[in-house]
């Protein structure tokens, strides 16, 4: 399988949260994951936009997110980046929660493989990069290709 990417683009508001939990669920289909893998990928996701809406454009400051996902045999990359105000890196090890008002991120290093927070290319914003693996001969809701019906 060559690498498929999904792109999108949508508005700082939390009403658009579910467009992004939606697309998750369609990438990780077509990949060796669990309902529940599946469940926490579209949590991490929906945490990583929720920081954004947050923090990078408080105050209601308009403002996008971009969500690229892309889909590798082995392994699902999810990006989830801003423009607003950026976060203060690097982030402590392990993270207090208070420091950022929530478990964001805690979370989200909990039910990913890898998690990479940088700056966003122009220096405003912040890029939340996660990845999961696939397991390889998983077989998900008895389906031999791997897909899930969670939506």
């Amino acid at each position: 399988m060559t690498a498929e990417a999904v792109r999108m683009r949508f508005p700082a508001r939390s009403e658009y949260l579910l467009l992004a939990r939606l697309a998750v669920a369609g990438a990780a289909r077509r990949m060796a994951l669990g309902r529940r893998e599946v469940a926490d990928l579209k949590l991490a996701v929906t945490e990583a936009c929720s920081n954004a809406i947050r923090h990078a454009y408080a105050e209601g400051l308009p403002g996008e997110i971009e969500l690229e996902l892309v889909l590798e045999r082995d392994r699902l990359e999810l990006v989830v980046e801003d423009h607003g105000t950026g976060i203060a890196l690097p982030l402590p090890d392990p993270p207090a929660p208070s420091e950022w008002g929530g478990m964001g991120f805690p979370i989200i290093r909990a039910v990913v493989d890898e998690l990479e927070i940088r700056p966003s290319e122009g220096g405003t914003g912040t890029v939340v990069h996660m990845t999961k693996r696939a397991r390889p001969g998983v077989r998900v809701n008895g389906d031999p290709r791997g897909r899930t019906s969670e939506v």
